[in-house]
């Protein structure tokens, strides 16, 4: 975790050690830590997570709960403690809800939808209004906003899940769109290069229905890799220029803006019939 101080509070738990509990802190994710714990040979049986909460000063969280359970420690260099699960959780929870994690106030928000404009824009849907990446500690979202009909002010904000390209409970530096591994930075810069096959596969809803079926012919159909980014070939060009037409051609040719004819033929984009 990115933030100073924060981290989780975490009680764990070992079958074969009835009535002994270990109560840590972690900035990494619990189920990383309960592996490390679990590896040594001499544990028989992997530690079990049984409460977990995400606090804004994990070091002084886990401090205030050391200090309050210290008649129950069994040993001082250690952090184990012989009382009840219950009571465990009553005292991590009543510490933890004072150092509270503001999720809002410390989320990361991007605009994504210049970007996708620039790379894609006659693909995206008409009535996209503003799109985000917003990024947690524990989650990478997409958010969108469409306004269907740009004369009433009703707009409809759609949320998106970027965990649907990983999967969190394994995350590992390698996969997109973690939000533990990954920057918010780092996850624009793969987000604005997505596909548009995965766009749609997955049900990222901001690409037209013709763009979406185009994209689905060319991979289906045609085999053929969907293009990262929208290309053009001006064949013509319309002039609306004041004064008269030499005057005005000459000033456009100065300018280094020349003559186009409408003698090339369009190309066919493949996949198009």
């Amino acid at each position: 975790m990115d933030q100073s101080g924060r981290g989780v509070i975490y009680i764990l738990a070992n079958p074969v050690i009835p009535g002994v509990v270990k109560i840590g802190r972690t900035a990494r994710r619990v189920t990383e830590r309960v592996r490390e714990i679990s590896r040594p040979t001499g544990v028989p049986v992997d530690y079990e997570v049984i409460y977990d909460q995400l606090v804004n000063d994990a070091h002084a969280a886990e401090k205030e709960i050391h200090a309050l359970l210290r008649p129950s420690r069994i040993n001082e260099q250690k952090e184990f403690f012989q009382i009840s699960i219950r009571e465990s959780i009553r005292v991590v929870q009543e510490v933890a809800n004072r150092y509270p994690v503001n999720e809002a106030n410390e989320s990361v928000e991007i605009d994504v939808l210049s970007a996708l404009e620039d790379r894609m824009r006659r693909w995206l849907r008409p009535d996209l209004v503003p799109a985000k990446l917003v990024q947690f500690s524990d989650l990478c979202l997409i958010k969108w906003v469409v306004q269907p009909d740009f004369r009433k002010l009703a707009a409809y904000e759609k949320i998106f899940d970027l965990g649907t390209f990983a999967d969190y409970n394994y995350c590992e530096h390698e996969l997109v769109f973690c939000p533990k591994h990954r920057s918010p930075k780092e996850n624009y810069e793969e987000f604005i290069e997505l596909d548009p096959y995965s766009m749609i596969m997955t049900g990222l809803n901001i690409l037209t229905p013709e763009a979406s079926d185009y994209v689905a012919n060319l991979w289906e159909e045609h085999k053929i890799q969907p293009p990262i980014r929208l290309g053009w070939s001006v064949v013509d060009t319309t002039y609306d220029m004041m004064g008269p037409e030499a005057k005005w051609r000459d000033t456009l040719s100065r300018h280094g803006v020349g003559n186009r004819s409408s003698d090339v033929e369009p190309s066919i984009v493949p996949g198009v019939d």
